[in-house]
Parts: structure tokens; C-alpha cells; sequence
């Protein structure tokens, strides 16, 4: 793992601000945490910062600070990066102090390389559910990510963590059974059957005026039926 120099100075403006102030003099707060002196505040130009992690998100950074006890510098790696979420600008770094003896736990990039057989000529479909993987190692083994051959996965095809190779003294963390990549079928088409519609039935002319004149037709009653009687009689 490459190292970068960082120069920074001992924070002695706390609170939102001196924060502030900081931006606005284009610098940015931040605290280092881990080391013997316990969580040390700091300020740093952060554009000096973007331009160090452009060596990788894991890059070791050697921070030089100023204070009031001189310049003293110690090996750290970035932790946490606030960014505004409207400019994307940094608002405020975590760095972690560490030894160069000493195994840490960091996140490493799961990258796939190649085409898979099943994407390329069967149309499936390539899924990635991990993405970043927790590996432990010394300082220097940190590796800038991890790269995973997909290029003979076919349909139904999967890659655990298990099948992973990585480098000499670097541990991965996460469990041996989790799938990393894998191919699936194509999500088939939803076939609608086609509705099958009646024949009309034929009309019969003459058919709907004989029902109608039926209907006016008053029907004989009872009390018609008596009258009709008694004028006979």
C-alpha cells in the first residue's frame, strides 16, 4: 500500500463556529482518533485531503501537525469524509491512527472483471450483492481492492466468499458462504392469452316489434273479464 504526506495543524477552534470559520478560510476540521495522546482535533486543507485519496480510499497518509509542542507526525488512515450534500465539498475527516505492527480491519472495493458466458451469450443477468469486503491485515498489506473473475460464470452460476483469492497475510473477514457475484436467467415475458369473444347471435327481423306490441298489449284481468260478462247479460 502506497503512503502520502498531509500537512495539518492541532485544532484549537471547537464548535460549529469555529467550524465555520474554518470553511470559510477554505480548511476543514477533523479528529484523529487511536493514538497515545487519545482523540486529537485537527484542521486540514481539504483539497490537499481529495488530492491524497486519490492513491485509493485506503491510502496511509503521514500527517504532519503543528501545535504548540512543535510538529509531530503520525501515520493514520481516513476514516469517515461529511461532504455537503448540495456543493459535494468536505465538511469534516475521522482519520485513524495506527501502528505499522499492528493488524487493522478496513474495507476493501469487490471489483468483478471479464464478461460472463451467461450474460455474453444467454442474455442472463450479472448480480453483485457485495460489494466491499471487511479484510484484516498489517498497514502495508492493505490491498487497493479485490478483483473477482466473472467471465465463466453461466446462468444459475454463483461465486462465494470462500472462492476468493487474496493476497498473502490479508484475512477476509466476511462469512465464507455469502454470495459475491452470480448469473441469472432473464426475467421471462408475461404471455397474455388472447380473450376468445362469442359470436353475436343472429337477429331475428320482425322479432323485437312483435315483443314490443306484446308488452303495450293490456292484459286481461279479472275485473275486465266481469264487466265483459255482464253487458252480455
Amino acid at each position: 500500500m502506497a503512503s502520502v504526506d498531509l500537512k495539518g495543524q492541532v485544532r484549537t477552534v471547537v464548535g460549529k463556529s469555529g467550524a465555520k470559520r474554518l470553511r470559510r478560510a477554505r480548511r476543514i476540521p477533523g479528529v484523529v482518533y487511536g493514538g497515545a495522546r487519545g482523540s486529537v482535533p485537527v484542521v486540514v486543507n481539504p483539497q490537499e485531503l481529495l488530492s491524497a485519496l486519490e492513491a485509493g480510499e485506503n491510502v496511509l497518509i503521514n500527517l504532519s501537525l503543528d501545535g504548540a509542542d512543535g510538529t509531530q507526525t503520525c501515520t493514520v488512515i481516513l476514516k469517515e469524509l461529511q461532504m455537503d450534500p448540495v456543493k459535494g465539498r468536505p465538511l469534516h475527516a475521522d482519520f485513524q491512527e495506527i501502528s505499522m505492527e499492528r493488524k487493522i480491519r478496513v474495507e476493501i472495493p469487490l471489483v468483478p472483471t471479464g464478461e460472463s458466458v451467461g450474460v455474453k451469450g444467454k442474455g442472463g443477468i450479472l448480480e453483485q450483492p457485495l460489494r466491499q469486503l471487511f479484510v484484516e491485515c498489517l498497514p502495508l498489506n492493505i490491498p487497493d481492492r479485490i478483483t473477482v473473475d466473472v467471465s465463466a460464470l453461466d446462468i444459475g452460476d454463483a461465486i462465494h466468499v470462500r472462492d476468493l483469492t487474496v493476497a498473502e497475510g490479508v484475512r477476509i473477514l466476511e462469512d465464507a458462504g455469502r454470495v459475491v457475484a452470480s448469473v441469472v436467467a432473464p426475467a421471462a415475458e408475461e404471455v397474455v392469452a388472447p380473450v376468445e369473444e362469442k359470436p353475436a347471435e343472429p337477429e331475428v327481423v320482425g322479432k323485437k316489434e312483435k315483443e314490443k306490441a306484446e308488452a303495450e298489449a293490456e292484459p286481461e284481468t279479472k275485473e275486465t273479464k266481469t264487466k265483459a260478462e255482464a253487458k252480455t247479460k
